[in-house]
């Protein structure tokens, strides 16, 4: 995943990729530690899709633009449209579902 450190960083890597996997996270999160390498791994096996993550102190104002109240944050993204959403207990088989839903898609 790809390290993003500002709204028009995040903005142009939404806009450049069709399908793209958002991690917002803040430092000193252990969930977030913990599930950022599960992500990395679960992100491999795709070619039509493409992973970033974002430090919510780096962009605070992400947390409005995107209404995020905890840590950590996934955000499939179609076109630039929230597409799913998954935060803080990430269930890694309802995730892997639906990124093959939206891959199976682009792949049509």
């Amino acid at each position: 995943m790809e390290q993003l450190f500002s709204k028009k960083q995040v903005d142009d890597f939404i806009r450049q990729h069709s399908l793209t996997l958002l991690m917002l996270k803040t430092q000193n999160c252990s969930v977030c530690e913990a599930v950022q390498p599960q992500v990395d791994r679960l992100l491999e096996g795709y070619e039509h899709i493409t992973g970033g993550f974002v430090y919510m102190e780096d962009v605070p104002e992400l947390a409005g633009e995107y209404m995020i109240f905890t840590s950590p944050v996934l955000l499939l993204l179609m076109e630039g449209k929230e597409v799913y959403r998954a935060a803080r207990f990430i269930v890694f088989e309802e995730l892997a579902n639906q990124i093959n839903r939206y891959h199976e898609f682009m792949q049509s």
